[in-house]
């Protein structure tokens, strides 16, 4: 039976009031990153370290080719600012605003996850960008491992955790593909992977591989860009398409590979071996937030796998 209309807009209400006081404590933790908490730097050298960031071309540093450089994303091209941060003595904007806090917020309101789930727990933070939501982590797990494709940001992440003392997190310069090795393997109690599912050319492969370095009990915190249809579908963009900014600027986004519907993610991660899972669209944002646990290891498909030997 369908959940009456009444029922749904008192659910939505609440979900709604939980998320925004959980972004007003969460927001409280991250305002402890100042310069007045800096650890083994000045305040002076730490704001000139960053702002100096800020519009760099870094094209020798990521490795491109001059034939590769025409096709590669803006982002990785020039050096943007991921989240908003006060850092006390200056302020920076993010492209992201302040995704880093209302994500995990959400996450917390819509799923049967607490802050208490994160103590004493080692969290894979995927995609950390300039490292916002790894110092946001860092706050709450013991340990926090986060890895960015992208040298210049996950040289940041790195900066910042090391700037404001978090010896409990380690930040490495390398793809979610890099992580199909056996050091990988039940190492993680939560797998946080937001914003970065839809820009991967196999989602598949990179959902099975979080599923292998997750411990058994662990779970996954999954976020995209999504298709607001019932059917299990993917909308297949490419990096050809772009939804805003202008290439002078070096600032368009795009660059997003398949966007699948709530249906086709709950389905993906099914495949890649979760179970408990859970979907939420959130209208507002046209974004889908995913739930999984890992009950057991548990094989899967290898028929027409890009990595047939993966565990």
């Amino acid at each position: 039976m369908g959940l009456s209309r009444k029922w749904r807009a008192t659910a939505q209400f609440a979900s709604a009031t939980t998320a925004n006081e959980m972004h007003a404590t969460l927001g409280k933790i991250f305002a402890t990153y100042t310069t007045a908490n800096l650890h083994g730097v000045s305040p002076q050298d730490f704001a000139k370290s960053i702002q100096s960031r800020i519009g760099a071309i870094n094209i020798h540093g990521e490795d491109y080719s001059a034939d590769e450089l025409e096709r590669q994303r803006d982002l990785s091209i020039r050096y943007h600012w991921g989240h908003n941060h006060d850092f006390g003595s200056f302020q920076l904007e993010g492209r992201m605003g302040d995704r880093h806090i209302r994500l995990l917020a959400n996450f917390i309101a819509f799923f049967p996850v607490s802050l208490d789930d994160f103590t004493n727990k080692c969290v894979f933070d995927i995609g950390c960008w300039t490292g916002g939501t790894t110092l946001l982590l860092a706050s709450l797990a013991s340990k926090v491992y986060a890895i960015e494709e992208v040298k210049m940001y996950a040289e940041t992440a790195s900066f910042l955790s090391q700037s404001f003392g978090r010896s409990n997190v380690s930040v490495e310069p390398i793809s979610i593909y890099s992580c199909n090795s056996e050091r990988f393997y039940d190492q993680f109690d939560i797998a946080y992977f937001p914003g970065v599912i839809y820009h991967l050319s196999d989602p598949l492969l990179a959902l099975r591989i979080i599923f292998n370095s997750l411990k058994v009990g662990g779970f996954i915190l999954v976020e995209s860009a999504g298709v607001n249809v019932e059917d299990p579908y993917c909308r297949f963009d490419g990096s050809l398409i772009y939804s805003s900014g202008h290439r002078g600027s070096l600032n368009r986004s795009g660059w997003n590979w398949f966007v699948p519907s709530p249906s086709a993610l709950h389905r993906m991660m099914k495949e890649a071996g979760f179970d408990d899972i859970r979907m939420q669209w959130h209208q507002e944002a046209n974004r889908i937030y995913g739930f999984g646990r890992k009950l057991s290891q548990v094989g899967m498909c290898k028929a027409g796998l890009s990595v047939p030997n993966i565990r």
